[in-house]
């Protein structure tokens, strides 16, 4: 009787070949899951760079502070008082060299006198009084337009993120709401900010505000009264009229002053910024087309 022959595994059930238990297969790579803590897609990441390029260049960037002045007498018809100008740099690559400051017309002071200030070089411009300022000491009919600071050969200037403070010796303050100081601050590069704009509305100041001095009526006790003054953006609620025709006037009186390159350097950046914005959405979107293209072949 015939040996019968040993019985052979089937290739099929070979524990070499058997195919892989349904949980231990390996996904498809575009149905797999990140793991915890993996980077996004390339798609979010591209819009997300995109949004916040367009956030960058569309968000206007707020100025950190204005050329205010103080008093250390606020008082109306005071005798003298010592004005102080502080003037911060705004730039980011520029020191300011030259400061400008307009004195009222419309409400004269008779008597300007400008403090020495160290590295800088003060030069005044005459101006006559009409009508004439009546003072104790008489009737004058000529004084100071306006002082200009220039920093001194070998002074760079107020430099990036400090500040100058300029004080003048004024006198005697006039019986009115106000007094307007257009002031122009010149910068290393050229750049020319005129601080001339009337603050008609405190609660939606212009961008480049004129300096204000508010004064305070005479009282008997006001010798010993704190002075009270407010510039710029402070400017308080319930001005009456005087106050912005004051200003007004001022603004008018130094309009000269605008920079008409400023202008056009706005617009440039204005434009630029937009130009970026649109690259940016338009390489994101590049980016999201070629990553689905991939995905699909």
């Amino acid at each position: 009787m015939p040996t019968p022959a040993p019985l052979r595994r089937s290739r099929a059930s070979s524990p070499a070949t058997k195919s892989l238990h349904p949980a231990t297969r390996t996904p498809h790579p575009a149905t797999r899951t990140p793991h915890p803590g993996t980077r996004p897609p390339r798609p979010v990441r591209y819009l997300v760079a995109a949004g916040l390029c367009v956030l960058v260049v569309a968000v206007p960037t707020p100025a950190f502070a204005h050329v205010t002045v103080v008093s250390d007498d606020a008082t109306r018809r005071a005798d003298d008082a010592i004005l102080t100008f502080r003037v911060p740099n705004e730039e980011d690559a520029a020191t300011t060299t030259k400061i400008q400051i307009r004195f009222p017309t419309k409400a004269p002071l008779a008597s300007v006198r400008p403090a020495p200030v160290p590295g800088w070089t003060t030069t005044t411009t005459p101006v006559t009084f009409d009508p004439p300022v009546v003072t104790d000491d008489g009737t004058i009919t000529t004084g100071v337009g306006s002082v200009t600071y220039t920093a001194d050969k070998g002074n760079p200037g107020i430099p990036v993120g400090g500040f100058e403070a300029f004080q003048v010796l004024v006198g005697p303050l006039p019986d009115t709401p106000a007094l307007a100081f257009p002031t122009v601050q010149t910068y290393s590069n050229g750049t020319v900010v005129a601080w001339i704009q009337p603050v008609i509305d405190p609660s939606a100041p212009p961008d480049n505000p004129t300096p204000l001095l508010h004064l305070t009526p005479a009282t008997p006790s006001s010798a010993a009264a704190p002075a009270t003054a407010v510039t710029g953006t402070d400017a308080r609620r319930g001005t009456d009229a005087q106050t912005g025709a004051e200003a007004q006037a001022s603004s008018r009186d130094g309009g000269d002053f605008s920079s008409r390159s400023q202008v056009a350097t706005a617009r440039a950046l204005g434009l630029s910024g937009l130009i970026a914005g649109l690259l940016a959405l338009v390489v994101a979107g590049i980016a999201i087309v070629r990553t689905r293209g991939s995905r699909t072949s």
